[in-house]
């Protein structure tokens, strides 16, 4: 087992800290960036701390944060266009975090994505190495997989033991937190030949559960709600850590452009998968270009795209749940998923 899937032997402290039922302590990220064209990537949802009020910010010191009992995480990746948002950023240009320009789709940026085809991304979420003994997929409407939700218990904990753990003392205040990890597998995304886009950033929901059950709704640490903005559901500020922050925060997985194998255009990179145009070189700076991939006839495709301007073309882009996509499918619902004989309730709102 390589360094990346390396478990760490939990000491007896760490067994305290567990209890009878895994839990951890919840700053929503992503373990690694990706690189385009990347097959059957492993990546994970990193918990960084537990829930606290966050009426004066995230937690303020000498509050005790709250163990994470349960994961929610849901990916911008439907089919339906109308369930997402897409955005840009020009090069040069400076927006607020989350409220970017808007863009229609992004048929011009990445394969397989059309005018009504938002994402051909797919999540596969994953067991092993998760730190919470039970996950259950999130599916949408199209039976297409949008994500997962991950739970301790039932007690005793037999699951696995937490991914890339240590315990970290917190003198801010007086706390020891843990890092633990909810994996899960990412398809290829390849970035269509004429976009000048070099990055696509990813921004799936994420809701860390502290509390279940109807009677800690009222509880100012029983979740932190990770997403760039308020919506029906998720929209009391104490349990938004981005609620006080400027700009606002959003989970961010980030997909870089491959500009060896994929240049852009008006610029020269080389292809060993093109040895056809002159050895394996692309030229884009002139008309008609071999992007090196090829149509169902076998023909080069073509384009006319021969430049990029940081005036004019979406040097960055962005996507995110809609709002309604987000209030569908965060919420860990009443029996859905027990963590017992009796169900339990996982819900953000008072």
């Amino acid at each position: 087992m390589n360094n990346t899937f390396k478990v760490l032997t939990l000491c007896s402290s760490v067994a305290l800290l567990l209890g009878t039922a895994q839990v951890a302590h919840a700053h929503a990220g992503f373990k690694d960036q990706i690189t385009e064209g990347t097959v059957g990537t492993w990546n994970a949802v990193k918990i960084g701390h537990g829930c606290a009020t966050n009426a004066s910010g995230e937690g303020a010191v000498g509050t005790k944060q709250k163990d994470v009992i349960a994961i929610s995480a849901l990916f911008p990746n439907p089919t339906d266009i109308k369930d997402v948002i897409f955005r840009g950023s020009k090069a040069g240009t400076t927006f607020t975090v989350g409220a970017e320009p808007t863009l229609t789709d992004f048929s011009a940026h990445l394969v397989g994505s059309t005018s009504t085809v938002a994402s051909t991304m797919a999540i596969t979420p994953l067991t092993q190495g998760n730190m919470f003994v039970n996950t259950t997929n999130i599916w949408d409407n199209t039976n297409k997989i949008r994500g997962f939700q991950s739970w301790a218990g039932p007690s005793p904990f037999n699951g696995p033991a937490l991914l890339e753990s240590v315990l970290k003392f917190d003198p801010a205040d007086g706390t020891t937190t843990t890092t633990g990890l909810a994996p899960f597998g990412i398809s290829a995304i390849r970035f269509k030949p004429e976009s000048c886009a070099k990055k696509l950033v990813i921004r799936p929901a994420v809701a860390d559960w502290c509390l279940s059950g109807a009677k800690n709704n009222a509880d100012a640490s029983r979740v932190d709600v990770w997403i760039g903005s308020k919506t029906t559901l998720f929209n009391d500020d104490v349990v938004m850590p981005n609620a006080a922050s400027t700009p606002i925060f959003w989970p961010s997985l980030t997909v870089n452009r491959d500009l060896a194998l994929n240049p852009l255009p008006g610029t020269k990179g080389f292809n060993p998968l093109n040895i056809e145009t002159n050895g394996g070189v692309i030229d884009r700076k002139t008309p008609g270009w071999d992007t090196g991939a090829k149509d169902a006839t076998g023909a080069a495709i073509l384009s006319t795209k021969v430049s990029c301007a940081d005036a004019t073309d979406y040097d960055t882009i962005y996507i995110e749940p809609s709002n309604a996509d987000i209030d569908k499918y965060l919420p860990i619902p009443k029996g859905k998923f027990p963590r017992g004989a009796n169900g339990a309730i996982y819900w953000p709102t008072k």
